[in-house]
């Protein structure tokens, strides 16, 4: 691993740990541990498109650089696909009746979640390149 990672996996743990807590996962006798990390630059109109990361436990983004109006992470509600003949929902439903919940991205931010929760990022509409890191942890 790079150094340039490797002090970015360090500034995580503290993240990473509460993270996992909060999903109660077992991790007694077990190490959680980044498995790889990759650089994402997004100049005007890339995109990321709907996407989850298997044979990965957690995964995350660190925001380095975001120009004003750069988009966020979008991430699909997992129960979509068995909605099948429910009515449609509200205009601006509760959060938790969401089917997308976009988060805004600002540099210095880390966004952590499971690797099966699909995800993407809207196309960037700004001339500025968003700048992030990525990374998967596995537990072994």
């Amino acid at each position: 691993m790079s150094p340039t990672f490797a002090a970015l996996e360090r500034k995580l743990r503290r993240h990473v740990k509460a993270f996992t807590k909060s999903l109660d996962w077992d991790l007694a006798g077990r190490e959680l541990a980044m498995t790889d990390c990759w650089i994402n630059i997004m100049a005007r109109q890339a995109v990321h498109g709907l996407h989850l990361h298997p044979l990965s436990a957690l995964s995350g983004t660190y925001y380095v650089h975001v120009p004003a109006g750069s988009p966020g992470i979008k991430f699909e509600d997992p129960r979509l696909d068995r909605f099948m003949a429910a009515p449609p929902r509200k205009m601006n439903p509760r959060l938790e009746n969401r089917t997308w919940i976009a988060l805004p991205a600002a540099a210095g931010q880390v966004v952590l979640f499971e690797s099966w929760l699909r995800h993407e990022v809207a196309p960037n509409p700004v001339s500025g390149e968003r700048v992030s890191i990525s990374f998967n942890y596995h537990w072994f």
